[in-house]
């Protein structure tokens, strides 16, 4: 029963197959914080303890001259400013400036009112 004649002229051919074994690396650790970087924020948030009064004194003057919205508009531009140079040239000194940029904002800024009032518009 496991003879098949031949119909009309067709004959089996032979098969080839061919297989391909793939040897996947083991995937890392399912949470890496590599890119967090704890050694170097450490180290640049330590050097702004000298370097971030300096800045949320210079924001503490632009809020007294020009107010608020303009003390808001030097932190984020600076902000902005300190992060796009520390993309580019991932030194220490620029992540020291996007972090004197942060804590100077947060200790010269009143940081949660003003986030009270963005989120709900409420003026007191």
């Amino acid at each position: 029963m496991t003879d098949i004649p031949p119909q009309d002229g067709w004959t089996p051919s032979e098969t080839t197959i061919h297989v391909h074994l793939t040897h996947d690396e083991q995937a890392g650790p399912r949470w890496d914080f590599g890119w967090v970087q704890f050694a170097r924020n450490a180290k640049a948030m330590a050097f702004t303890v000298i370097t971030a009064p300096w800045w949320g004194s210079a924001l503490r003057d632009v809020r007294i001259e020009q107010g608020m919205a303009g003390a808001w508009f030097m932190a984020g531009a600076a902000f902005a400013g300190a992060a796009w140079f520390d993309h580019l040239r991932k030194r220490f000194v620029t992540r020291v400036l996007v972090w004197t940029t942060v804590i100077g904002s947060v200790g010269a800024m009143p940081v949660v009112p003003a986030l009270v009032r963005l989120l709900t518009g409420s003026t007191s």
